[in-house]
């Protein structure tokens, strides 16, 4: 690629104040035909934890942060401050737009584009995997309904996280072309676990035996309370064997799912613990022998992705999803798919995993090598900057 000009790309997006998000853009920085800034809110609510952005020494590219209203609303939040700027000072080839096609920073960024960057391609990027002919059961229709459809128009290319959200995209008539770009991550982040370390994140988690781990919001959805009562099945079938069953999170159903694990004669074996920054999952995940993701599908969501079960592969967790949503996808042959709602096939895939330590090794290895293969950052960015050269065959040479 030597002498060809650099693409200069703005990338905006409303969660890159979490740090481990990030990551993604440091791949993407070095890169090198890529000159990368990017933009991110002031503040945010992510997983009910205040994030403050913060710009680091040596991360390759340019950060800047605007002040938003509504910070933790993804769909509803705009930025007050600093995006007119932004955009000035970075002069996109490529405006990157981390941000589902009906949210007002979405709108905002296009139409300062017409004004600001005109020569600019936009990317949108969309995990919305229920929604059909612009019906949203769970935000006003008519108003996001008219700005997807005008986002959609304005927009060269987008991005989805599993070919249901592509399906999603093609149903609501959207023709441009689509590539799937799934969440990634830092393999380095997660070493592999030996028997000390495990040992060792098993007593950090305050947890004895084998330890079956959820993570996440503790919200009906999440399938939290089948999980509670699969484990309740295997106490009463394998007593003797000792296992945790650890649940990481806040949410409205925290007091409801205590109650039930006590009802379900669950005390001594649930630990209920408050999330951690992002940053710290892994050396969680190193304590969890068996991650679970028991989602269920409600008329208004369904599992867009599974960051977690991605995260419990590389850590080399043994890894059980349900059926629910982009589940499946994530884990492929490498982890174990349970019926969603069924407590009874949950229990039995966890009664195995708990008594063969030599299945659960099995099932890590592949996760990890899934992860490994599928889910890098350096794989996507190199997949992301193929696809900002293809909008811009025909364009204008970017500007040396």
């Amino acid at each position: 690629m030597t002498g060809m000009p650099r693409i200069r790309v703005l990338a905006i997006d409303h969660t890159a104040g979490v740090l481990p998000f990030r990551r993604k853009f440091a791949a993407l920085a070095a890169h090198p035909e890529i000159e990368l800034s990017v933009l991110a809110p002031d503040r945010w609510v992510e997983n009910y934890r205040k994030v403050r952005a913060t710009a680091l020494s040596n991360e390759g590219y340019r950060f800047e942060v605007g002040s938003v209203v509504w910070p933790g609303y993804e769909n509803r939040a705009f930025f007050t401050g600093g995006l007119a700027g932004a955009i000035r000072r970075a002069r996109p080839d490529i405006l990157h737009l981390w941000e589902e096609p009906f949210s007002f920073i979405a709108l905002q960024a296009l139409l300062l584009r017409r004004v600001l960057a005109p020569r600019a391609k936009a990317l949108f990027f969309s995990s919305d995997n229920i929604a059909r002919d612009f019906r949203y059961p769970y935000r006003p229709s008519a108003l996001y309904a008219a700005i997807e459809r005008w986002v959609h128009g304005e927009c060269e290319a987008g991005t989805a996280v599993s070919g249901e959200v592509v399906e999603v995209l093609r149903a609501k008539g959207y023709r441009g072309p689509v590539d799937i770009v799934p969440h990634g991550l830092d393999l380095g982040a997660y070493p592999i676990p030996t028997a000390d370390s495990r040992a060792a994140a098993r007593a950090r988690l305050g947890a004895r035996g084998v330890v079956i781990g959820y993570a996440g919001r503790l919200l009906s959805m999440k399938g939290v309370d089948v999980l509670l009562r699969a484990a309740a099945d295997v106490a009463s079938q394998r007593g003797h064997e000792e296992f945790t069953v650890v649940v990481m999170g806040e949410g409205p159903e925290k007091d409801r799912l205590r109650s039930l694990a006590a009802t379900l004669g669950l005390r001594d074996r649930v630990r209920f613990l408050p999330p951690v920054p992002h940053g710290e999952m892994p050396s969680v995940l190193e304590g969890f022998d068996v991650t679970t993701m028991p989602s269920l599908t409600t008329p208004s969501l369904t599992e867009q992705f599974g960051r977690v079960a991605l995260e419990g592969m590389a850590a080399g967790s043994a890894v059980v999803v349900s059926s629910s949503g982009g589940l499946p996808t994530v884990v492929g042959d490498a982890g174990i798919v349970a019926p969603e709602g069924d407590v009874a096939a949950l229990a039995a895939v966890l009664a195995r995993l708990i008594a063969s330590p030599e299945e659960r090794g099995a099932w890590g290895s592949r996760g990890r090598e899934r992860a490994r293969e599928h889910f890098t950052w350096s794989a996507i960015a190199a997949a992301l900057v193929a696809r900002y050269r293809k909008m811009l065959d025909g364009a204008p040479a970017p500007a040396a």
